[in-house]
């Protein structure tokens, strides 16, 4: 299977991937429809109905669990029941027991945990706090009040492992290797692709031949250090490409999922080498062939990235990029493309106008192939802006599709002055100004959008984290009618799923889509959405790593402006209003 493609009809050419409510008629506004193809396969986001979104009183809801029968048997005292407490990982839960046998036990915990798999053998577990010995619950009757059992079992160590995210095959170990002269974009792509792994929630890794080199001989090594024929520099390089590769084969056997080894990697021998380790640690190796023709991109990446290596620290502008020169020189003589029917590979010409694609199956490699179509080096700033102050904002509710308040309203009017003198300042250095505007479907965030005069599209994908039967509810009434639940997501604020509703990893998810199409779009872009949206989106772009995304401070009447680089994002903050 070989195959050929340009990025400009990417959704038509080359990926089949395995995401619809607005209720504001904004004439310009234009929505787009929703695809089955917008989701990635194997995705699970638990949706509430719209009266559960929009509702602004969720008290009947609440009330009417409370009264149901499940509900008063596990969560309140009767006559004859005992109070314990169920602890799976970190997570704890209190309930009220008065059943018979080790069924009803269960039974009574698949309520407090209705995530846990129902189809597996549950045992419950008594500690003996003195000894520490552990003790199998087989008669209820040894089950004492404010006794905490313990339940563990194979779910348990595969969730320390792998997120609930990633729906490929569990146990395939990918190596990715990088190839490519100096100065194109092998670096810049292996970090986007591992980033965007670890946002999915696949555990990726990048090892770079030359940080190690940096790190064990020492940076600043002459070109001629790269000549193919200096043999101390080959052995010296070697040994480096050898610590590596066993670095990274020591990470994968260790709960990692796709190792990045970034190198040149120019000849077969040398790939040889790589490939018959691997596949000797039964993992599959898919080449990323990096080629670019292109000099101005190449000039581009010697002065943004390679001036400021440390290989060339303290060195005149002139003699490092001459000496650069010099050492792509070496590596242009053993050169050798990536070829054979049966390898897999990825080849990227001039980092994203065409793509070839060589015997790539599975999930991962797939996904892997689709971001690449969508990838750029077109600068341009990324905006993150919540809503203005919300009528639930001020009441701290959370949830809801509540209007804004006054505040809200000139944050938005703010908003709007701050992006027309942008593009008046844009267009003075010769830039059209023109600015992409996206919202959320809520009403909080359209609204805050309606002042500015750039077109505007709405994505539903942009929504808050539905908060389910929690919706329009304060925190201290979920404390109060709710106590597990808040426990719950103090315990575990990542992977906690609001009953009826989404966790951070769901909107992770749903994200995705969105993810793509903003490496894809070359103008500047707004996203006007929600904390939890947001905190997905920011962890993204800067590199941030997912247990700190539901930790991350996104204040309001705030703007983040994000300007992605060939190593990062530069970020600045804009408060436009109290």
């Amino acid at each position: 299977m070989h195959k050929s493609m340009s990025s400009n009809n990417i959704f038509t050419t080359q990926i089949t991937v395995d995401n619809n409510h607005n209720e504001h008629d904004e004439s310009n506004y234009s929505i787009p429809k929703s695809s089955p193809s917008s989701s990635p396969p194997g995705q699970n986001i638990v949706s509430s109905p719209s009266s559960n979104r929009y509702s602004n009183n969720f008290s009947n809801i609440v009330n009417s669990l409370n009264s149901s029968p499940s509900s008063s048997s596990s969560s309140t005292s009767t006559p004859g029941s005992k109070e314990i407490f169920f602890r799976v990982k970190d997570r704890v839960k209190k309930a009220y027991f008065k059943g018979t046998t080790v069924e009803d036990l269960k039974f009574l915990f698949l309520q407090k945990f209705p995530e846990f798999p129902k189809d597996v053998d549950i045992q419950f577990l008594i500690i003996d706090k003195g000894t520490n010995r552990e003790q199998q619950v087989i008669d209820v009757n040894d089950i004492k009040e404010h006794q905490e059992l313990l339940i563990r079992h194979e779910y348990n160590e595969d969730t320390k492992k792998r997120s609930q995210g990633y729906t490929g095959l569990d146990k395939e170990k990918i190596v990715l290797v990088m190839v490519g002269l100096p100065a194109r974009g092998k670096t810049y792509v292996a970090r986007k692709i591992c980033r965007m792994l670890n946002w999915m929630l696949v555990p990726a890794k990048v090892f770079n031949v030359g940080e190690y080199r940096r790190l064990r001989i020492g940076a600043g090594q002459p070109h001629d250090f790269f000549d193919p024929h200096n043999p101390e520099g080959i052995k010296a390089r070697l040994h480096m490409a050898v610590a590596a590769l066993d670095d990274m084969i020591s990470w994968l056997h260790n709960g990692g999922r796709v190792g990045i080894y970034d190198a040149t990697n120019s000849t077969n021998e040398r790939r040889q080498l790589v490939e018959k380790r691997c596949t000797r640690e039964k993992m599959t190796v898919v080449y990323v062939e990096s080629i670019c023709n292109d000099p101005s991109v190449i000039e581009h990446n010697i002065k943004e990235t390679k001036l400021l290596s440390p290989d060339y620290q303290g060195v005149d502008p002139s003699k490092a990029v001459q000496d650069f020169r010099d050492r792509i020189n070496h590596y242009l003589k053993v050169y050798e493309t990536v070829e054979g029917e049966k390898t897999r590979y990825i080849k990227l010409f001039d980092v994203g106008k065409k793509i070839e694609v060589n015997n790539i199956t599975g999930y991962i490699p797939s996904r892997v192939v689709f971001f690449l179509m969508n990838l750029h080096l077109h600068p341009r700033p990324i905006w993150l802006t919540r809503h203005g102050e919300s009528e639930f904002n001020a009441q701290n509710r959370i949830g809801g599709d509540s209007d804004l308040t006054e505040r809200g309203d000139n944050y938005a009017h703010q908003l709007a002055v701050w992006i027309s003198e942008w593009c008046s300042k844009v267009r003075a250095d010769g830039y059209d100004g023109e600015v992409v505007v996206w919202t959320s479907s809520l009403k909080r965030a359209i609204r805050t959008a309606q002042y500015i005069s750039q077109p505007k599209v709405v994505m539903r994908a942009l929504d808050e984290i539905d908060a389910g039967v929690c919706d329009g509810m304060t925190y201290d009434e979920i404390q109060e009618k709710m106590p597990d639940e808040r426990a719950a997501r103090d315990s575990d604020k990542l992977q906690y799923r609001y009953p009826r509703g989404e966790s951070y990893e769901d909107v992770i998810q749903r994200l995705e889509p969105l993810l793509l199409e903003l490496e894809r779009t070359k103008s500047p872009v707004l996203i006007v959405s929600h904390q939890a949206t947001l905190r997905c989106l920011y962890s993204y772009l800067k590199g941030r790593v997912k247990e700190e995304c539901p930790f991350i401070n996104i204040p309001l009447h705030t703007l983040i402006q994000l300007s992605p680089k060939a190593y990062g994002c530069e970020e600045s903050t804009f408060k436009l209003a109290n």
